[in-house]
């Protein structure tokens, strides 16, 4: 879907605007200079070419296109866990075709949607007795200690499938600050460009945050300068949040309890009845609350 179809007019036009600045267009060169000064670090792993978390969300899409314009080869590395949205692979085709004969991927898949990872590890916890910090149930809304396991299943798996076990394999994320306090104190502590040694088992990686401080708008204003296809999620406008109307800021994973409120269900019910219908089905916290918030 190209850009101009998916963003309310208005946006559009901010962007495109932006994207003509004199203050954009450092941004770009200098995010652009510092990608080559990292690839060409000694510390890298020359012989395994640096993987990009990459989701066809905006973020990833605008990594892709710095790596591209920085004239640096690497692999899209995406784990299908079935925790999007289904409007949301509609673009892969479509970017697929954009990159052209550069277009590289690893492409994983969990071994079983993401839902119900979640109620399989919430059931473990919960047989064994691990409780809430207050000392209840695992339940949907807070996962406890499984919450790591819950992520490792469903993102977390480069560390063992990508790069054959090699040292100091650079992996890029196109995660910027303003998505999160965690991720800003994070880039804060450690920087953009971080190496991560040998623990838990682990080899010794490296992290790259291209567009670690970009803005919303950078990301938009680079993707229509260089005339970007972006995800269909991205034209169902003003997907409702707990902090208020506006659009959806991310497209993975539709069944996390950070997401979830009243006018949300409303959209899913409307846009994907299927998804609301199984996260109801497998979590009766979710339709105990969804009652509660549309009969109101």
């Amino acid at each position: 879907m190209r850009i101009v179809e998916a963003l309310p007019p208005t946006r559009y036009a901010q962007a495109a605007a932006h994207a003509r600045t004199d203050k954009f267009k450092s941004l770009k060169a200098k995010t652009i200079a510092r990608v080559q000064e990292w690839y060409a670090d000694p510390r890298v792993n020359q012989n395994v070419a640096p993987g990009l978390w990459f989701g066809y969300g905006k973020d990833s899409m605008a990594g892709a296109l710095i790596l591209k314009l920085a004239g640096l080869d690497f692999c899209h590395l995406t784990v299908n866990n079935g925790g999007d949205l289904p409007q949301h692979w509609l673009v892969k085709p479509e970017w697929e075709a954009y990159f052209g004969e550069d277009f590289y991927y690893e492409e994983y898949a969990t071994d079983r949607p993401f839902p119900q990872i979640i109620r399989a590890y919430l059931d473990w916890g919960n047989a064994y007795g691990l409780k809430t910090k207050e000392g209840k149930p695992l339940n949907f809304w807070n996962w406890g200690d499984v919450a790591a396991s819950i992520c490792y299943e469903a993102i977390y798996q480069f560390d063992h499938l990508y790069g054959e076990r090699e040292k100091n394999v650079m992996y890029i994320w196109a995660n910027r600050a303003g998505e999160g306090m965690e991720r800003a104190f994070e880039m804060q502590r450690e920087g953009l460009f971080q190496f991560h040694d040998q623990d838990n088992g682990n080899l010794p990686y490296i992290r790259a945050l291209p567009i670690g401080d970009w803005k919303d708008i950078d990301v938009w204003a680079l993707l229509i300068s260089e005339d970007s296809p972006i995800s269909h999620t991205y034209s169902m406008h003003q997907i409702p949040q707990k902090q208020g109307n506006k659009a959806f800021p991310r497209t993975l994973w539709y069944c996390t309890p950070e997401i979830l409120c009243s006018q949300y269900y409303r959209w899913l019910a409307y846009y994907a009845p299927v998804q609301l219908k199984e996260l109801c089905d497998l979590f009766p916290e979710i339709q105990l609350r969804f009652m509660q918030k549309i009969l109101k």
